[in-house]
């Protein structure tokens, strides 16, 4: 089985390929802008240097958040385009379920960037077993009194917290939570945790008199 998995959640895009959930190919790139761009090209690339034909492809895991409010539909919407246009099956992995693994210390907490003083957490009572997922200030992170597995670990350089070491390579880490736990995989529908940032144009009505 040939599997494509795509993160574009956050500024680091992230792609791999996989044959049979072994790792072939992939690459991460930070990026602050213009990932919906690049994605398709990366893709492209990763396929020639596997010697991949695309319609090869069985498979394709898209993260759906939380995260970027347009970074996650970036993603989504190139895994469900891939799977119509291949006819194969396009399943969605949240942020948190692709960190987790077996051997981490249970129970933990998963706590994301927003880039906005807080974090998208999720507790993970042991990796089966998770509370719903919700938005933490670093302070309520804290008072857990929990381990805590992060995709930024300067967050918490001022704090007496125990972090764990995990290399975040998020397509690569799809392929591996969907070896290990194939519940994980989801219908490719967003998870948002908070509202996205819109605002919303005044009409501007000439004053006739």
């Amino acid at each position: 089985m040939r599997l494509l998995s795509i993160d574009t959640s956050s500024n680091l895009l992230s792609v791999a390929l996989a044959e049979n959930y072994v790792l072939v190919a992939s690459e991460s790139r930070y990026m602050e802008r213009g990932q919906g761009e690049a994605l398709i090209p990366i893709i492209q690339t990763l396929c020639q240097k596997a010697q991949w034909d695309i319609t090869s492809l069985n498979q394709v895991i898209s993260a759906i958040g939380p995260g970027s409010f347009t970074g996650v539909r970036i993603a989504l919407a190139t895994a469900r385009g891939i799977g119509l246009a291949l006819n194969i099956p396009a399943y969605g992995m949240t942020n948190f379920d692709s960190l987790t693994m077996p051997d981490m210390p249970y129970p933990l907490c998963v706590a994301l960037d927003t880039k906005r003083g807080d974090c998208y957490t999720q507790i993970f009572e042991s990796y089966n077993k998770t509370q719903s997922p919700q938005i933490r200030s670093l302070s309520d992170i804290i008072a857990l009194n929990l381990p805590v597995l992060t995709d930024n670990i300067t967050l918490f350089d001022h704090f007496d917290i125990r972090l764990i070491d995990k290399p975040f390579n998020p397509a690569a880490n799809m392929i591996h939570s969907a070896k290990l736990k194939p519940s994980v995989l989801k219908s490719p529908d967003p998870l948002y945790l908070r509202e996205a940032d819109v605002t919303l144009s005044v009409a501007c009505v000439p004053h006739v008199g």
